[in-house]
């Protein structure tokens, strides 16, 4: 019986569609789906400082970074991508694009966003990453799972207690609450070499559904806590320019993220965060380098964000900003590299009369090597070390955490599909 309704209903389609005007016949394509995605993978060992008795400040505990931890380990990383798309008659292209999480148990979804393309550039509505962290450019000099700037792998115990929490020397990073919250994105088309990227998140910290962005009812509830609050939006902006030679080229990009209308209450004016990211990197034949610098204004730290009270009394304020550069050499297959990062911590205190200024530096030197296995196939590795420093040592909140050094070796590879 099915097969004979199936039947009837392909007669009666063909007989519709023989009338002609009666019912025109759409000449665009339904959307087509294709599939894509990676996976990472790499066993890392660390020689840290992992020495050091445990010690009390109030209710916590302190050690070094390395105490209690394992030596060695294999991290890996993977997403599968559904992209779907169609071109209408018009012209106007029109696809969604889906990211499933392969390792993650407690996010399964990572980017889902609807996009129209055409000659007036693509917008993206949807969870994707803002403007800033989507085009920012970084050195070369890294591989697919090392870096010196906040890499897929980093093997090195990167925290410290209470102020900075844990800290890498990310440089391509913007002030959204959730780097994948809700919003919308337009990539301008290029005009001689530049672009133009930005975006505009009406709610930083909702993600997906349960955030109150799917179907609900009324509008995603802002927290506003005693130590920190939501901003009512953030909107970022980057453009970038690229010059192609005949033997040489550079590409250069620079940009901010801001967080605004941030809430405040009966005892804090909360500050709003605002980054800003430049870089420039430059080729020649099979040489290239670069250099990259981030600032991070009024950041937010573990459990706080900076403020000042209603009274003026009191205030903390935290600032940071990353700094460094690297370089890259190909030979058929191989690919040599070497990276550097600088990053500086300032945190600032005052209670009346009373003023402390407590800062944190660290740093990190890779040097890694990529091997081309074949089309999408990629073996990596990295000598990395990571030094720290925090000053003033004696002060009460690091104790037994001022000083630390790390050397890591790592190996990898890179799959994408």
């Amino acid at each position: 019986m099915k097969r004979a309704l199936l039947g009837t209903t392909a007669l009666i389609g063909a007989g519709l569609a023989g009338l002609g005007s009666a019912s025109p016949a759409l000449a665009e394509s339904p959307i087509k789906l294709s599939l894509g995605g990676f996976y990472r993978a790499a066993y890392m060992v660390v020689e840290d400082d992992n020495d050091g008795d445990l010690s009390s400040f109030g209710f916590l505990e302190r050690a070094e970074p390395g105490y209690d931890h394992n030596k060695d380990g294999f991290f890996s990383d993977a997403e599968i991508h559904f992209h779907g798309r169609t071109v209408l008659d018009n012209g106007l292209e029109v696809g969604a694009h889906i990211e499933l999480e392969g390792e993650n148990a407690t996010d399964q979804i990572d980017e889902a966003w609807v996009y129209f393309a055409g000659g007036f550039g693509e917008f993206r509505i949807g969870s994707d990453d803002e403007a800033l962290a989507n085009s920012c450019i970084l050195p070369p000099g890294g591989t697919a799972n090392f870096s010196a700037f906040s890499p897929n792998e980093w093997g090195a115990n990167a925290f410290s207690f209470t102020t900075f929490g844990v800290v890498t020397n990310s440089a391509c990073t913007g002030v959204d609450n959730k780097s994948d919250a809700q919003k919308i994105l337009y990539f301008s088309p290029v005009f001689y070499g530049f672009q133009l990227t930005v975006s505009y998140t009406p709610n930083p910290g909702s993600e997906d559904q349960v955030d109150g962005v799917g179907p609900h009812v009324g509008m995603p509830a802002k927290v506003n806590s005693f130590s920190d609050a939501d901003a009512d939006s953030d909107a970022s902006v980057y453009l970038t320019y690229t010059y192609d030679g005949s033997n040489w080229g550079l590409t250069a990009g620079g940009g901010a993220s801001w967080e605004m209308g941030k809430s405040s209450n009966e005892s804090r004016d909360f500050h709003d965060q605002d980054f800003y990211q430049a870089a420039l990197t430059v080729y020649v034949d099979r040489f290239s380098i670069g250099g990259v610098f981030e600032y991070y204004n009024d950041l937010g730290f573990p459990g706080e964000a900076t403020f000042d009270s209603r009274n003026g009394d009191f205030g903390e304020d935290l600032d940071a900003w990353v700094a460094g550069g690297g370089m890259a050499y190909t030979y058929n297959a191989w690919t040599f590299g070497a990276q550097y990062s600088y990053r500086r911590d300032t945190f600032r205190v005052s209670s009346g009369t009373f003023h402390e200024t407590l800062s944190q530096t660290q740093q990190r030197a890779v040097a890694t090597v990529n091997y081309a296995l074949g089309p999408g196939i990629n073996l990596d590795g990295e000598v990395a070390y990571t030094w720290r420093d925090q000053n003033p040592e004696a002060d009460g909140r690091f104790s037994n955490n001022d000083d630390y050094q790390a050397l890591e070796f790592g190996l990898g590879t890179a799959v994408t599909f």
